[in-house]
């Protein structure tokens, strides 16, 4: 079987206090899914697994230090580390490609994919306002 994992940035902006996503201008989650694995929860619309990486900031670097501890502390004690979302809404938001690998036990080969992820943060770009990397 063939694995294509993918990062995915999410807009997560509306769901922080009104203070902290002002400072920061917009809070992405950034994820981890496998676009080849999809998976039905209890309906028959298809969703892709998505494992919680890391927040990103758009005003990281300008925005005072207690208030990116503020903004970490808060994203890891109130992020699920997996979430579910429709195979149609991820064409909606930021994808970066990855390589895809083959892996003969699936369970053990994402282990192996989520614990490089987890050490290893993606290179990526946030996306700008309207929507293209900047």
């Amino acid at each position: 079987m063939w694995i294509k994992p993918r990062v995915i940035l999410i807009d997560e902006t509306e769901y922080w206090e009104p203070g902290l996503a002002e400072q920061a201008g917009k809070i992405y989650g950034v994820h981890l899914f496998d676009e080849n694995r999809i998976v039905h929860c209890c309906e028959l619309q298809g969703s892709y697994e998505l494992y919680s990486l890391e927040c990103a900031v758009r005003n990281y670097d300008t925005i005072p230090e207690e208030v990116r501890d503020e903004i970490e502390d808060a994203w890891r004690m109130g992020t699920d580390p997996v979430s579910y979302v429709h195979t149609y809404a991820i064409g909606k938001v930021f994808c970066l490609d990855t390589q895809r690998c083959k892996a003969d036990e699936y369970d053990e080969a994402w282990e192996g994919i989520m614990e490089w992820y987890q050490s290893n943060t993606p290179w990526y770009e946030l996306p700008t306002e309207g929507g293209e990397k900047r």
